[in-house]
């Protein structure tokens, strides 16, 4: 059989999934310290990982399920971290909102004549 030329041989794969998974890591820290995460290729070797381990015999994938389980639970702490993020810009933004509605809303515009003082005519 030939391997296609874009899956890992499945020698490779678990070092493919451990790779992955600091990747996964890596890009939870970033989320976590507030910093733009880009999801692309992290979905890209998520594609590619899946299409290797669905073409290998059941007997030879077998062994990779603890580290496939793994994988998944970064997957999952990446989510929620993300979630949260979402969750925590979506506060601020409706913070800054209402701050900027109740400054319109309340602000008066300073009278050019000052008027008399303590209200005498």
């Amino acid at each position: 059989m030939t391997a296609h030329p874009h899956l890992p041989d499945h020698e490779d794969l678990g070092s493919a999934i451990a790779e992955l998974s600091a990747m996964i890591n890596d890009t939870r820290v970033m989320a976590e310290t507030g910093q733009l995460v880009e999801l692309d290729l992290l979905a890209m070797r998520i594609a590619v990982l899946c299409d290797a381990v669905a073409s290998l015999n059941v007997d030879i994938a077998r062994p990779l399920r603890p580290a496939l389980e793994t994988l998944m639970g970064e997957l999952d702490r990446l989510d929620y971290t993300l979630r949260r993020r979402n969750v925590d810009l979506s506060l601020d933004l409706q913070q800054a909102d209402r701050r900027l509605r109740a400054q319109l809303a309340y602000a008066t515009t300073p009278r050019k004549d000052p008027g008399p003082p303590n209200g005498r005519k």
